[in-house]
This record gives C-alpha cells, structure tokens and sequence, in this order.
C-alpha cells in the first residue's frame, strides 16, 4: 500500500465516507475537502480530479480486503474443519467495515453508468477470487462429490451473504454478535456438508 501523508489519509477518508453514502456523481471535491479539513488546493495537489480520487479510494480499499481472502485448501486434511475455517474468515470479511463500504460504493455506480459498473465489478470480483478457488481445489480431491464447484461456491458464498451480509449493506444494520456467527457457521457448515458428504 503507497505511504500516504497524513493530509492525504484524511482526504482519501472523507472521500470513502463521501463516495459511499452519496456516491461519486452526486459528491463533489468541495464536500471532500470540507470534510478533510484541507484547502481545495491541498486536495488538487494531491488528487487533481475526482474520478483519479475515486480509483485511489477503490484501490486502497481492496488492499486492505485483499489479506481477508487469503484461504487455501489443503488435501488430505479434515473438509469439516477446513469448511469451517473458510466461513469463519468469509464471515470475517462478510462483516468487514471496509469490505462493506466498498460493497455499498461499488453498488451505487454500478446503478449510475454501465460503463463504471463492468470496471467495479471486476475489481470486485478479485476478492472472492479465492473463495472460488477453494472449492475447485476440493472439488480436485473429491470432496465435493458429484457437486460443480462454482455451483457448491455459489451455494456456500451466497448463503453466507444471505443471512450475514445484506441487511448490513443495504439497512446498515449492526453486524451479528459473536454467538450469532458461531451459530451461522455451524448450521451453515452441518447443512453443506450433510450434502455433500456421502451416507454412510
């Protein structure tokens, strides 16, 4: 991540507060300034127009999501356990204050241009990368069974943005508690696993 001045962190923080509640048409360079405390001269120099803010602001928020992702499967070690560790950090970064600020960001703009839409979501889309790689790699040694790995992703991710995600995205609810994830990652896991294991 580039070493930004103080000055430019509160510039880069105005506009993450700016772009997601307003969105990027709709803010303007004087509110960000206003809300950084900072000249709009300081703000030019450093940013000179709004959209080259706006990718900085993007970018910066998908570094820091990008550790969140970080999950491999490991062959011949318990599917359980590893489906469980995978929800646990998929719920970690279900629930990241970041992750949902660029979640509300990247759906703004993708309801304004089209163009800006395809661009967001294949930045997006980079960071549920491994999620999806995850379940290919299961799938390799087996342990999906008979199911197709971007359906049993699909099924798996979407359930966890279903019950986790959403209402915090959308209502801007508060996350769930800790009981609340431990109980979505159990009944979650025992439900994919009942499928996809074989009866005995």
């Amino acid at each position: 991540m580039p070493d930004y001045s103080i000055k430019q962190q509160d510039i880069l923080k105005a506009a993450i507060a700016q772009f997601a509640q307003f969105g990027l048409s709709a803010t303007t360079m004087e509110a960000i300034s206003s809300e950084a405390k900072v000249s709009k001269r300081t703000l030019y120099k450093h940013f000179p127009t709004k959209d080259a803010l706006f990718d900085t602001v993007v970018s910066q928020l998908i570094e820091r999501i990008t550790p969140l992702t970080a999950i491999q499967f490991i062959p011949n070690y318990q599917f359980e356990s590893q489906l469980k560790h995978l929800a646990i950090s998929a719920l970690a970064l279900l629930n990241d204050e970041d992750y949902l600020t660029l979640s509300r960001i990247v759906m703004i703009e993708s309801m304004r241009s089209k163009e800006r839409a395809e661009s967001l979501k294949g930045r997006f889309l980079n960071c549920e990368k491994s999620m999806l790689q995850w379940f290919q790699d299961a799938a390799d040694t087996q342990c999906l069974g008979e199911f197709n790995p971007e359906f049993a992703a699909g099924f798996f991710w979407g359930g966890l943005k279903k019950l986790s995600y959403w209402e915090q995205t959308i209502s801007w609810k508060a996350p769930l508690n800790e009981a609340a994830l431990d109980e979505l990652v159990d009944q979650a896991c025992r439900i994919f696993c009942y499928g996809v294991t074989p009866t005995q």
